[in-house]
């Protein structure tokens, strides 16, 4: 197809056009010249996949259980603070053995000894001190404390009361010492005319 000088100027007309129009429009999507850079008013946010999130206390959780049909159980929050006990206390031989049977020498002779144990509370221990001299028939007892030693496995129990007291009778202290498998508690009577003192667990 042949074209007349004149059409061909209309052509090239509208094809320019068409081109600056078509140029305005990728420029106006950004596709047009180069990149274009704006500066911010303030720094941009962090990036929150960036961003530390701080570790949350250890908590330890302590259930109290409840009889069954009782409401729901308690929960206590209580934070580790990373305190550990450099040593656990050591073993209260009175806790285990309740009742030391035996004998002691005073000076109304031999004498029947039951050390019965009644509270024990860490290292204090407070027990009866149960005694019969059975030649002469005289018995009774009463109330002594002490605190027992782990490091040495000693004890001096200190009278304060009696319960029930002969005539002719008075409370004695005692100290001694816990042989280490604890099968026997041996030591003295601290009065003068007294003497030594040994007792064995019965239970």
């Amino acid at each position: 197809m042949f074209l007349s000088s004149s059409e061909q100027r209309v052509a090239k007309s509208f094809g320019a056009a068409w081109g600056a129009l078509l140029v305005g429009a990728l420029s106006a999507l950004g596709c047009g010249g180069g990149p274009h850079y704006v500066r911010a008013s303030a720094p941009l946010p962090p990036d929150p996949a960036e961003v530390a999130v701080p570790a949350e206390p250890t908590a330890i959780y302590i259930i109290v259980n409840q009889p069954e049909g009782a409401p729901a159980p308690e929960i206590v929050t209580q934070e580790d603070d990373g305190w550990v006990p450099r040593e656990f206390p050591g073993e209260n031989p009175f806790q285990r053995s309740r009742t030391w049977v035996g004998d002691y020498d005073c000076v109304q002779g031999n004498t029947g000894l039951a050390l019965r144990i009644v509270d024990v509370r860490g290292r204090v221990v407070r027990a009866v001190f149960d005694f019969h001299h059975a030649p002469s028939g005289a018995a009774g007892s009463y109330l002594i404390s002490g605190t027992y030693e782990p490091e040495t496995r000693r004890v001096r129990f200190d009278p304060s009361r009696w319960i029930v007291q002969p005539e002719d009778y008075v409370m004695v202290s005692m100290e001694g010492e816990i042989a280490t498998d604890g099968s026997l508690f041996a030591g003295k009577i601290t009065f003068p005319g007294c003497g030594a003192f040994h007792l064995k667990p019965t239970r």
